[in-house]
């Protein structure tokens, strides 16, 4: 949702003429999508609206099928079947359906489908003004804080088909925390989710704070760090102390005979299923309550047992049940300075879906399913949270919770359902957007976002007060190929507002009783109906909640990785607006869409981005943009910094990388960052140092590992350009440590 690549200029008139797709290639990563729809008609009626859904699915171990599905807009018979009725909403736009397969052992998989309703004619809804007072916050004058959990023991993992053992770093779920400050007082209680982490509440700057943590769920608190907040976010990683009577320590994955890992976190549909692992006596008795497996698949867990005692663990993956021998101890018994690795491969594998097909009451097909381009380097990086979720992720109910902060919904239920959600026209209402402009100046851009989301953006943005800024952009697939013929295609296509997504909408504005009543950053999305939306899926894997799926391009030093769910807390997430990058667009050659017949548009857009207080690199990315004058953005900039680094032997080609690297797949995002991460005033790190995890990989840090470029698309387009020049991967090598990211240690992600 990155406010750098958007767009909205005039707009042409033509009857929509076929209702079959041509939209979304490779991995349809177009797709910015809203909540998921429930309940509907599931009679074969004759209603144009009507889409009849059917997936085809196999399981190589015959396991009976289970589905859910779920749709972006109008309603779905949610049914256990692998047919169901769609019924389209009102009004034009590109509207999504999702099914989920499951075999009850473990085995999900997910599968995208597209379909139009712009040659339906059917108008969209009118609805009645709806404004809504913030409510008040409780704001704190610090930061937030971002806790990681992770066994302190020496993991280290045999590789199933033999080989040296590698280090793999254990993220801890479900650790108990409680957070005291210097009086005592608790201030915060919770637990890590299924990666290990928890983000905490905003905490007095300057003020320490002690945490305490279970190790192995169930066991007594026990302090394990401290915490002195500054005025952004911290992150800190823990490793819980345990007990030296708790003499075994025991670790390993479980994951099925796929190699993928058991059960899904899967926040759209609703759905939270992992492995577990109990630790048990010979005669059965528990001696640990059931433990979630992590994210990765991997476990670890502490007991106070017999220094010689025969002991078992009972490993669950949803409808599979086993029983393993827990290996016998080496001399001496079992110490807790010698932990003992059990890993399990699950007998299943996970279901596969052939093809999914959407069909009119007429019988004709409708839209096209959504598939990952065949050879994309992200193929290897398998996985719903690969992409777009480093910064954090958020759910239903944290989504409607930040809506709520920022009075765009009137309050949300216990399942986070948005009640009396505004609308686009409300927010261009407030906004003093057209028809409710009163006189207020707009400044309007086309054009393709073609480096990381591959999105024909229609850009309009007003300048309402010196503490009031507005942007909005409505979002059209862009092109499969990349041919001019093609851009000039998706581009009509975007103009006679067909085939659109979702609107996306930023303002920098003042909330009263909010950040000292100063303006700050924020989002919200809305789809081709004007109903606003609370998730987004824009690298096609999944629908992803805001405020997260914004803050991982946009930054957040308020974020710590989750909106809170419950209280009032402060929508000031520290994020920024990003500049306009015109060098990583794509333009169209026709009349006042060509690139220099916006120029002055596109200059104007960069200084109302100035104006919202944005990051300092990035005011100083724009500056130097245009510092030779004029309004022609300098597409050739290379900072001081990276042609220093030119001029020596070892970094020689230092600015070629800058242009074909740096400025192509990292530059928009980490402008909106903290200074370490500002690339435009230092290099990703001193050559010959260590490769860097974010983009190599390969590390024990697995939370780490190939999370950059974070943007599915930029990641391809990098690999693919990497692949493809010799010259260029050489550079990769010098600056970044690598030309391709590494698989992770012992159990590659598949």
């Amino acid at each position: 949702m990155n406010q750098n690549h958007e767009g909205h200029p005039g707009r042409r008139t033509r009857p929509a003429t076929t209702l079959l797709l041509a939209l979304l290639g490779g991995l349809g990563l177009a797709s910015l999508a809203s909540c998921g729809g429930g309940g509907g008609s599931n009679e074969r009626d004759s209603g144009p609206e009507q889409t009849y859904l059917s997936v085809e699915a196999q399981d190589a171990d015959g396991d009976t099928l289970r589905y859910q599905w779920r749709v972006t807009g109008g309603t779905v018979d949610n049914r256990n079947a692998k047919e169901t009725v769609w019924t389209l909403p009102d009004g034009p736009g590109l509207h999504f359906a999702y099914v989920s397969v499951s075999d009850g052992k473990g085995g999900h998989v997910e599968q995208q489908y597209a379909v139009a309703s712009d040659a339906l004619d059917t108008p969209a809804p009118t609805r009645a003004p709806v404004q809504h007072v913030a409510p008040a916050v409780a704001e704190v004058d610090g930061g937030t804080v971002r806790l990681t959990f992770q066994s302190a023991d020496a993991t280290l993992f045999t590789p199933p088909q033999g080989g040296a053992a590698a280090r793999r770093a254990v993220y801890l779920p479900d650790v108990q925390v409680e957070v005291l400050d210097a009086s005592n007082t608790q201030v915060y209680a919770g637990a890590s989710d299924i990666g290990g982490e928890l983000g905490l509440p905003r905490l007095a700057q300057g003020q320490t704070y002690r945490i305490q943590c279970t190790s192995t769920p169930g066991t007594a608190l026990r302090r394990c760090g401290e915490v002195t907040p500054g005025a952004g976010s911290t992150a800190l990683t823990l490793d819980p102390a345990v007990p030296d009577s708790r003499n075994l320590r025991l670790y390993g994955h479980v994951a099925l005979a796929d190699g993928s890992v058991c059960g899904v976190q899967n926040e759209f549909f609703g759905v939270q299923s992992a492995a577990t692992v109990q630790l048990l006596q010979l005669d059965g008795a528990a001696l640990t309550p059931p433990l979630r497996v992590n994210r990765y698949g991997d476990y670890a867990l502490d007991a106070a047992v017999p220094l010689n005692g025969k002991l078992q663990l009972r490993v669950a993956c949803e409808g599979v049940v086993r029983t393993l021998d827990v290996p016998a101890p080496r001399n001496g018994g079992y110490l807790a300075s010698q932990p003992v690795e059990l890993s399990y491969a699950v007998p299943n594998t996970r279901p596969r879906i052939r093809k999914m097909v959407a069909n009119g009451p007429d019988g004709n097909v409708r839209g096209q399913m959504i598939e990952p381009e065949s050879g994309a380097s992200s193929n290897g990086l398998p996985g719903s949270e690969q992409f777009l979720t480093y910064k954090g992720k958020d759910t239903k109910l944290s989504s409607c919770m930040y809506y709520r902060s920022i009075g765009a919904v009137g309050g949300c239920d216990a399942q986070g359902n948005l009640q009396q959600p505004i609308s686009l026209d409300d927010w261009k209402r407030q906004h003093k957007f057209k028809p409710y402009a009163a006189g207020n100046t707009e400044v309007e851009a086309v054009y393709i976002n073609k480096m990381d989301l591959n999105l024909v953006r229609r850009m309009v943005a007003t300048d309402v007060a010196a503490d009031h800024k507005a942007f909005y952009v409505c979002n059209h697939p862009g092109p499969e190929g990349r041919t001019q013929r093609e851009v000039e295609d998706v581009i009509a296509t975007a103009l006679d507002d067909e085939k659109q997504v979702a609107c996306v909408a930023m303002e920098w504005s003042v909330t009263p009783g909010t950040n000292g009543d100063r303006p700050f950053t924020k989002f919200l999305t809305f789809g081709p109906d004007g109903a606003l939306m609370a998730s987004v899926n824009l690298d096609g894997r999944g629908e992803k909640y805001l405020p997260g799926a914004c803050v991982a391009c946009h930054g957040g030093t308020q974020y710590s990785g989750r909106f809170p769910e419950k209280g009032n807390p402060s929508p000031n997430l520290g994020s920024n607006f990003l500049p306009f990058d015109t060098a990583n667009y794509l333009f169209s050659t026709k009349g006042g869409l060509t690139e220099a017949a916006q120029s002055d548009a596109l200059h104007r857009l960069n200084q109302l981005v100035k104006a919202t207080s944005p990051a300092p690199a990035t005011v100083a990315l724009i500056d130097h943009w245009y510092a030779g004058g004029g309004t022609t953005l300098n597409k050739a900039y290379v900072p001081d910094v990276w042609l220093q680094a030119d001029a020596q032997p070892a970094t020689a080609g230092a600015a070629t990388f800058y242009r074909e690297v740096i400025a192509t797949s990292c530059r928009t995002c980490h402008t909106a960052m903290r200074e370490p991460f500002d690339w435009d005033s230092r290099l990703p790190r001193p050559v010959g140092a260590p490769p860097l995890r974010h983009v190599c990989g390969g590390s024990a840090d697995l939370a780490l590992n190939a999370s950059m470029p974070n943007a599915l698309i930029s990641h391809d387009r990098l690999l693919d350009r990497a692949r493809s020049d010799a010259n260029l991967a050489a550079l990769m090598r010098t600056f970044l440590g690598c030309e391709a990211p590494a698989a992770d240690p012992v159990y590659p992600k598949r």
